[in-house]
């Protein structure tokens, strides 16, 4: 699957960002050559919708493929590789190609800005090139970082970068978000303003978006280097001025305020190659679950069937024979039906008010860290948090003001007559019995909207503990551990490492 990179020049053209002065940052091994036009106020933009686009497009239909929020339509094909757990290396050319597109136009503010003194830039670049490098790493695992985006000449003009481990590049990457969060100051005479398409210039909210960055990155290490996670977290909790993001503080990007301005994932379903080939359904694996908790937001994250039901499709089941309107589609909410432009209007979330809370829930279940809230008390704000996010679908499917006690009626039964068992939080518990719960609970919550995080969540737990390998898995009893090397990499720089193969895990996957 491939970006639509005319989005990109189309949404920011009222910024006076020119398409060509995007693909200036295309290639991390080649020159950028950047015009003496660039400023701060169109590299900033650039950068966070190359990442947008990526994140909403390709990350977000393999992760939610791999978490199992979606599976391939059984009348159409795009995505049957994705199902065998078998995609090509030129399948993800694109994810590869923009992130690291990202990364270089974050490199470039950062210098840019520095040299004008406008230090909120700066900040903002540092936080978000650890944001990016996050993604690269980990979906690819092993990748250039030290001497990425070095192609110029002023800057070593180092054309082959050599990859760096993991562990090598999330030190890096914490690095500079601490950089960020020392020059980031609300009362700064210079700050952003529309350019800053995620916050608006609002360096309250980048903080606290860089201390819940940092606080994911972390938990995500929890597993392979306890010590230093435990240690790191009660550092970041210990910090004078600590806060993470809450309900209004969610980090996305709004689209379908022109006609021009998609949401990446519908765009593409509905570009001109694809023609609103409905290509993405429910998975069957997620959408029981929910059924079975008497779970609402199964109505706002999928469809009514024909039978006015949400159902879904065996994961991997592309071989079924099924009438068209017997399963449930993604909706709207996450951009997922491709032939419904209100999917248009669906924003790309980077990080969000659920995910702050399960991630404190997480650090309070582990004893690692003491807040103001109980781990029990911030499961059930996460949970809360991403009805209220949903709080326009389940108005209009519920009739408002549904939000008033939606969630409420989830937790107490009211809706099956007894309480679900992924409601029920096992206060008592082992923190393997808690962190069950709290996984799971956050996986429901990313359906279709956070579906990459929801996969890496699952690879770094081992929750949801249920997922079922594809009826047309090529690589056995097996679930898919990370993206392949592109070959636009493994042909073209000279350091390239090798091919690791779909199962090899993640540094930090012990499961």
């Amino acid at each position: 699957m491939s970006i639509n990179r005319r989005n990109i020049f189309i949404v920011v053209a009222g910024l006076s960002l020119g398409f060509a002065s995007c693909r200036k940052f295309m290639n991390v091994n080649k020159d950028p050559n950047i015009t003496q036009t660039a400023t701060v106020q169109t590299l900033l933009p650039a950068a966070q919708l190359y990442v947008a686009y990526s994140l909403g497009s390709d990350f977000e239909v393999n992760g939610s493929f791999w978490a199992e929020y979606w599976t391939q339509n059984p009348n159409s094909s795009q995505f049957r590789s994705v199902e065998q757990y078998a995609p090509s290396q030129d399948y993800f050319v694109g994810p590869w190609s923009e992130m690291y597109t990202a990364a270089e136009n974050f490199y470039q503010l950062t210098k840019l800005a520095d040299s004008q003194k406008k230090k909120q830039y700066v900040a903002i670049a540092y936080v978000m090139k650890a944001y990016t490098f996050q993604l690269i790493t980990d979906a690819f695992g092993d990748a250039p970082y030290k001497q990425a985006l070095k192609g110029q000449v002023a800057d070593s003009n180092i054309l082959n970068p050599k990859f760096d481990s993991q562990r090598v590049i999330y030190n890096g990457i914490l690095a500079d978000i601490d950089s960020g969060l020392k020059l980031m100051n609300p009362a700064d005479a210079i700050l952003p303003g529309a350019d800053d398409l995620m916050y608006g210039g609002d360096m309250t909210k980048w903080q606290k978006f860089a201390y819940t960055l940092k606080l994911r990155i972390l938990l995500r290490m929890s597993g392979i280097d306890p010590v230093d996670a435990k240690a790191g977290i009660a550092a970041l909790y210990a910090t004078p001025g600590f806060s993470l993001i809450g309900p209004g503080d969610d980090a996305k990007i709004g689209f379908g305020y022109s006609a021009a301005s998609k949401n990446p994932l519908y765009a593409e379903a509905s570009s001109t190659t694809l023609a609103g080939t409905q290509n993405l359904v429910g998975s069957k694996t997620v959408i029981d679950s929910m059924n079975s908790n008497g779970d609402p937001r199964a109505y706002v994250f999928y469809e009514l069937n024909s039978n006015n039901a949400v159902t879904g499709v065996p994961q991997g089941n592309y071989d079924a024979v099924l009438a068209a309107g017997s399963f449930s589609l993604p909706s709207i909410y996450v951009g997922g039906d491709a032939n419904n432009a209100a999917s248009g209007n669906a924003p790309v979330n980077f990080l969000t008010s659920w995910e702050s809370y399960f991630l404190q829930a997480e650090v309070a279940a582990r004893g690692w860290a003491t807040g103001t809230m109980s781990d029990q008390s911030l499961f059930y704000a996460g949970i809360k948090a991403n009805f209220d996010y949903y709080s326009t679908g389940l108005d209009a499917i519920y009739g408002a003001p549904a939000t008033s006690t939606i969630d409420s009626d989830y937790l107490t039964g009211a809706i099956n007559g007894a309480p679900g068992y992924w409601t029920v939080y096992p206060a008592a518990g082992t923190v393997q019995d808690k962190l069950r719960f709290i996984i799971t609970q956050k996986w429901f919550a990313m359906c279709g909207n956070q579906g990459f995080e929801a996969w890496c969540e699952q690879r770094r737990t081992g929750y949801p503990d249920f997922l079922v390998v594809s009826k047309n898995t090529l690589i056995g009893q097996n679930l898919p551990k990370r993206f392949i090397y592109p070959t636009s990499e493994s042909t073209r720089n000279a350091n390239f490492p090798g091919l690791a193969s779909i199962t090899t895990k993640m540094w930090w996957d012990l499961y």
